[in-house]
């Protein structure tokens, strides 16, 4: 009797799992027949215009140019005027779309988003790409971590996607259509000690996704969580700027190859990591129970840091 409980109990945990990581590639099947039957344009089944935060460089750039590629005209939100400017001119003349820029910095709060309301919402928005975010230079304790710093990781992190999307959403629902993509990080799949406070914001936003998902898909708005593994950005550089070789830069998927997966799945999945070697790390980490991930991330995230004071320190002597 407790042989075919434990068979049972097992059963099901594979059951479980197979339908947690199998369900994307499905999905990404099945979406991808529907979209050769009807040949659909994004444009036409969501709206004209494309926003993407932080799309001035990384993997908000990747979203800009593959949204205008696929004949969407976009907006282009991030706080380096200059940056922007430069990619919409980028945008215009390889793609021949409309390109708008709004610059914006998230970090400040509540002041920007009467400047982003009065910008955003006359447009027929079809979708929203909440990808702005930010970390810390490398991973710290919590206590380390200034309260600057801090505030920014909530305004960016958290605050951002949720007020544009209760901003853009209610157009949205009026309209009948409309894709939202939060970007969140295959950090939101597990607490990471010494990246704490990045990790949570992250958590944050694959359940605020998922719950809004669950919300909107009445009124034909469909969400769609994304959750990278590390790619090759900006905000990834701390990982490898300070190395004498380059082993860990083989790992880090870049971004066109990144934007190349991640694009596919656009209207076809609801929950990806954007890029097949990312997914399977998170089928990988889910096969381990939470308390190994987190001692074992514990153990990697605290070397980066005792790596990055310990070559700062030798620096400053």
């Amino acid at each position: 009797m407790f042989c075919a409980l434990l068979g049972w109990i097992g059963l099901y945990v594979v059951v479980v799992w197979l339908y947690e990581n199998l369900r994307a590639p499905v999905q990404l099947v099945l979406g991808s027949l529907k979209q050769i039957v009807f040949r659909q344009k994004l444009s036409k089944r969501y709206g004209k215009w494309a926003v993407i935060t932080g799309a001035s460089d990384g993997i908000g750039k990747g979203y800009a140019h593959y949204l205008a590629r696929q004949g969407m005209a976009v907006v282009l939100v991030a706080r380096n005027e200059a940056k922007l400017t430069k990619v919409a001119a980028e945008i215009k003349t390889k793609h021949g779309v409309e390109t708008k820029i709004v610059v914006a910095d998230f970090s400040k709060g509540s002041e920007i988003y009467p400047q982003l309301e009065k910008a955003l919402v006359p447009l027929d928005i079809g979708i929203l790409v909440n990808n702005v975010g930010v970390s810390h230079d490398t991973p710290k304790y919590v206590d380390e971590v200034s309260q600057s710093v801090t505030w920014d990781l909530i305004n960016v992190n958290v605050a951002a996607a949720t007020l544009l999307c209760q901003m853009l959403a209610p157009g949205m629902k009026q309209r009948k259509r409309g894709l939202i993509v939060n970007v969140s990080s295959i950090a939101s799949v597990s607490p990471s000690p010494c990246l704490s406070i990045y990790a949570a914001s992250k958590a944050y936003m694959t359940s605020f996704s998922v719950a809004l998902r669950q919300e909107l898909s009445p009124f034909g708005v469909e969400v769609q969580t994304v959750r990278p593994s590390f790619v090759h950005t900006n905000m990834t550089d701390f990982l490898v700027k300070d190395m004498k070789d380059t082993r860990m830069k083989k790992y880090l998927v870049n971004v066109e190859s990144f934007i190349a997966y991640a694009g596919c799945t656009l209207g076809k999945v609801d929950m990806t990591s954007g890029h097949w070697s990312h997914g399977l790390q998170t089928a990988g980490l889910y096969m381990v129970p939470e308390v190994v991930r987190v001692f074992i991330l514990g153990l990697i995230n605290k070397k980066i840091r005792d790596d990055f004071y310990a070559k700062n320190k030798k620096k400053v002597r």
